[in-house]
C-alpha cells in the first residue's frame, strides 16, 4: 500500500468535485481580459466591486460572535463551493484564511487567478464586514498566499 498524505490527497479530491470547467474557463477569460485591458490598480479596484456587489447579493445575517460570522460566510462561500474561510480575531484585527478556493483551469495562469480570485475575494469580505459593523476607512487585504493554496486576509486599522 502506497504511503499517502490524507490531508494533502483530500484536499485534492474536493478541488476536482468544485471544478466547474464551463464558469471556471469563463472566469479565467474574463479575469484576464480585465487585467489586459486596464491598470493593475484599475484593474483590481473593478475586481473588489464585483466582490463587494456579490456580498451585496448574499447578505450575511448580523452576527454576534466570531463564530457566528464565520459560519455565515462559509455558508455563502458553499453555495458557490469556493472553499470555506477560518475567522480569527485578535485586539490587532481580524484575520481571514481562506482555504480550497476553486483552481484555475490552466495551471499556467494559476498565478493571475489566485491574484484576480484573491481581489473579489477582497471585495466580497470587505462587504460583508461592513456590514457587520466595521469601519469605512479599516481596509482588507490579501497579506499573503502559502504554498498550500490558501489566501490569507487581514483586517485591521492601519492608522
Amino acid at each position: 500500500m502506497q504511503d499517502i498524505n490524507n490531508a494533502s490527497y483530500e484536499l485534492d479530491y474536493y478541488r476536482r468535485q468544485q471544478f466547474k470547467p464551463g464558469w471556471q474557463s469563463l472566469m479565467e477569460v474574463v479575469f484576464s481580459g480585465i487585467l489586459a485591458s486596464a491598470d493593475e490598480a484599475d484593474s483590481r479596484d473593478f475586481l473588489r466591486l464585483m466582490g463587494s456587489q456579490l456580498a451585496e447579493k448574499t447578505p450575511l445575517p448580523e452576527a454576534e460572535t466570531v463564530g457566528d460570522l464565520e459560519d455565515s460566510i462559509n455558508a455563502v462561500l458553499s453555495q458557490f463551493d469556493w472553499g470555506w474561510v477560518q475567522v480569527d480575531a485578535s485586539e490587532q484585527g481580524i484575520l481571514l484564511t481562506h482555504y480550497a478556493y476553486p483552481q484555475a483551469p490552466d495551471p499556467d495562469n494559476e498565478s493571475l487567478w489566485s491574484i484576480s480570485f484573491a481581489t473579489v475575494l477582497e471585495g466580497a469580505y470587505a462587504t460583508w464586514l461592513l456590514a457587520q459593523g466595521g469601519a469605512p476607512h479599516v481596509a482588507l487585504r490579501q497579506s499573503q498566499q502559502s504554498q498550500d493554496h490558501t489566501l490569507v486576509f487581514s483586517y485591521r486599522n492601519e492608522q
